[in-house]
């Protein structure tokens, strides 16, 4: 059979074969069988679609068709042309198919589930196939951190993804290297070693480089990677403790952009750190009141060992600046408070350089990795004061949690560096699973990344 999708503005659309005035709404689809060809009807009705909008019609068009046999499929993308903000050709097939394909990802690897349904596109010019290919390429990037964040956490184990990273970067120009056992020790690496204590399963610092073009100035991606977080001595005590396992959704993002920036041929110069651990409660972990001293001389008490991502983070942004990064871009499911701040749709983004948050924001609007511009202020390191070291991990206040961590990271950075935080707590799974969203992961944060070094690439060739 071949499908034909048809995109539709109007309830009185000049067409014969639609009934119901529902189906003109936004996302509604109706499908009519005509003779050998079935006729999906996607109604849009909107004056204007953004480029999300259009990756959410992709999306929408494959869901309707998961129950059909294998099939070929032409779409009328000159009907979604019509109403896109942005008409070019490309950007309108590559959002499409990105959502499509977005719209495919199925995580199964523990079920005994059928594959889902091949469906073939026809291209009537061939031409047109390397916008298809674009699309593929960011789809599987963000469906390799689907990947990473669905996986139970007695699959991925910071062992387990450290050999995991080898093998999805074999044969890319990103090279691989893990610092772990005495090594993290030795190398000051104090936050990674003092978080994994408790944890039978040792800590791993991997470190993604990908120098293509050294003249650039480098880059650093730092990603939280705490594969299991219990909360430690300060036990989580949440319904949903379960959900632990995708405190790791901050290095997914990472490693997914840095597929895609090796894919995409980027002529990049990013350095990414992933520190990788399990925050567990046993007779050797760290315990609330410890001090730990980092490698720039900075002693931090422990005030709360639920707080140990920023502990891990905190080695990640010294090492990237001993690495020689300029700017760095930190990301973690760090907070719960940036959802109670933001809702569940949009992450929080925090910087030095306020200047470029609502840039960040336009970015996030035009990847789906929604992000919002949040404020540090330095008045609140009144919050961090520690009685015995020269920072506390943890607030003294409850309000405010995000901006506080924020600042503690911030503590981290030396003057002259750009440091862009985002706390995408909220967003590791999608809040609505809508368009192309599907169960489980968002992928979140990979296309932002990625837009992100790209946008530091463009000024520094200005």
């Amino acid at each position: 059979m071949h499908i034909n999708i048809v995109p539709i503005h109007e309830a009185n659309d000049d067409t014969v074969y639609f009934e119901e005035k529902s189906c003109t709404e936004f996302g509604k689809v109706q499908l009519i069988p005509k003779e050998k060809e079935l006729i999906v009807y996607i109604g849009i009705h909107k004056d204007s679609l953004t480029l999300e909008d259009v990756r959410f019609l992709g999306g929408i068009s494959r869901k309707s068709l998961k129950n059909m046999k294998d099939a070929t499929v032409s779409v009328e993308f000159s009907l979604i042309i019509d109403r896109a903000e942005n008409p070019e050709l490309g950007q309108v097939i590559s959002s499409f198919m990105e959502g499509w394909y977005l719209a495919e990802y199925l995580f199964s690897s523990y079920k005994r589930v059928e594959k889902l349904n091949h469906l073939t596109v026809k291209w009537e010019d061939e031409s047109l196939r390397e916008y298809d290919h674009v699309a593929r390429i960011r789809a599987n990037a963000v469906n390799l951190a689907r990947d990473l964040c669905n996986e139970p956490a007695n699959k991925l184990t910071p062992t387990a993804y450290a050999e995991r990273l080898k093998q999805v970067f074999s044969g890319t120009d990103v090279s691989v290297k893990v610092i772990d056992g005495n090594d993290l020790s030795s190398e000051e690496f104090t936050g990674i070693h003092t978080v994994a204590k408790g944890s039978s399963e040792p800590a791993k610092l991997v470190v993604l480089t990908l120098a293509r073009d050294v003249n650039q100035e480098k880059i650093a991606l730092v990603g939280k990677g705490v594969t299991f977080d219990s909360g430690g001595i300060n036990v989580k005590t949440g319904k949903d403790i379960g959900e632990m396992k995708m405190d790791m959704g901050g290095s997914a993002a990472v490693v997914g952009a840095m597929k895609l920036l090796a894919d995409s041929n980027a002529a990049a110069n990013v350095v990414a750190i992933l520190p990788l651990v399990e925050n567990l409660a046993d007779g050797n972990a760290f315990l609330p009141s410890d001090v730990i001293r980092y490698r720039n001389g900075l002693h931090v008490e422990v005030g709360n060992t639920d707080a140990e991502g920023r502990l891990i983070l905190a080695d990640g942004l010294l090492y990237a600046q001993l690495l020689g990064a300029k700017t760095i871009v930190d990301i973690a499911t760090l907070t719960g408070s940036i959802g109670s701040a933001l809702g569940l749709k949009a992450a929080g983004v925090f910087s030095n350089a306020e200047s470029d948050l609502w840039h960040y924001k336009q970015l996030g609007d035009q990847t789906g990795d929604h992000v919002w511009p949040m404020p540090v202020f330095d008045d609140y390191l009144y919050y961090l004061k520690s009685d015995c070291a020269d920072v506390n991990n943890m607030s003294s206040s409850q309000f405010g949690g995000a901006i506080t961590a924020a600042l503690f990271l911030k503590q981290f950075v030396e003057n002259g560096i750009k440091w862009v935080h985002i706390d995408m707590a909220n967003t590791v799974r999608p809040w609505r699973e809508q368009g192309y969203y599907v169960t489980g992961a968002s992928g979140f944060g990979v296309r932002l990344l990625f837009e992100m070094v790209r946008s530091e690439l463009d000024k520094s060739q200005i």
